[in-house]
């Protein structure tokens, strides 16, 4: 892989499709390995504590192209743990070695989401099943459990895990029930000393207060991953179709809507927070020939 080039913001408005063009150091397959500096919209940003307008770009191995969920393990904040949505591959990023490693957890599927507790790793396929296994077999995957008919039939993409009170959120992308009323309608689940998840509640992001914050969500609005801020106790959720990124409250009351770019995130399909509450945020490869990570310091 060739060392990622250092983009600093341009002046005078130019877009990030611009600077990767022009970029003479970027190879035919891409940049890989180190960051890089980004751009994003910021006229679109709005009351978060992340400079959209400038962060760090990891270009990922082309085993990832397809990279949907990231997260961290508690007090490992130089690997990612990811999948992607094709393969039961549950993949490990070291951010310091850019080298990325894997473990067979299941069959080929569509998996959307990856969570972590204190003691289990969970993975969350489109139809709303859910596999869980030990942290501690990470690297030799053996006793998988699948966990089905934890949610109403539709389309899933979103899966959190908080680790201060062991309860697992799962958010629907697409489901029969919120046709019927404007809103996007979410399951929260307790989770047992084995890993099991058992139905606590109902929770469901408003799109009228969506429309307040960006008239152009309308009817639907379609997220693909969620994590919450644990030390302001806020929700963001992030939406490839919309390429949004909401802000909420505890109680999934809408603080802020942010719109990024396409030309960065061609699909935004995961999101994390390291220990330090700095933000990370993963594209599928689309017209690009890399799967993406970028990390926002926190400000």
């Amino acid at each position: 892989m060739k060392p990622a080039t250092l983009m600093t913001t341009l002046a005078f408005g130019l877009t990030a499709a611009i600077l990767l063009a022009c970029n003479p150091n970027r190879g035919k397959n891409g940049n890989s390995g180190e960051p890089s500096t980004v751009t994003v919209d910021r006229g679109q940003q709005q009351g978060i504590p992340y400079k959209l307008s400038s962060g760090q770009k990891i270009n990922l191995p082309d085993e990832l192209l397809e990279i949907s969920g990231i997260t961290f393990i508690e007090g490992e904040d130089d690997h990612i743990y990811a999948i992607q949505d094709e393969q039961g591959l549950l993949f490990t990023y070291n951010l310091t070695t850019q080298k990325a490693t894997y473990t067979p957890f299941g069959k080929d599927g569509d998996y959307e989401d990856i969570a972590s507790s204190k003691t289990h790793l969970f993975i969350l396929k489109s139809n709303g099943t859910i596999y869980s296994f030990p942290i501690s077999e990470k690297d030799n995957i053996k006793a998988v459990t699948e966990q089905k008919d934890l949610v109403p039939k539709g389309e899933y993409e979103g899966l959190f895990v908080d680790k201060s009170t062991n309860q697992a959120y799962v958010l629907c992308k697409e489901c029969k029930a919120d046709k019927k009323q404007p809103q996007t309608s979410g399951y929260m689940f307790t989770i047992g000393p084995g890993g099991g998840l058992s139905p606590r509640g109902e929770f469901a992001v408003q799109i009228d207060e969506l429309k307040k914050f960006n008239p152009k969500i309308k009817k639907t609005f379609r997220p693909s991953a969620l994590a919450k801020k644990l030390d302001s106790n806020e929700w963001y959720i992030l939406s490839s179709v919309d390429k949004a990124l909401v802000v909420t409250d505890d109680h999934f009351h809408v603080k802020s809507v942010t719109t990024l770019d396409p030309k960065l995130f061609p699909q935004p399909e995961g999101i994390t927070f390291d220990s330090k509450f700095n933000l990370y945020i993963s594209s599928e490869a689309g017209s690009q020939d890399k799967g993406i990570i970028y990390k926002f310091e926190k400000i």
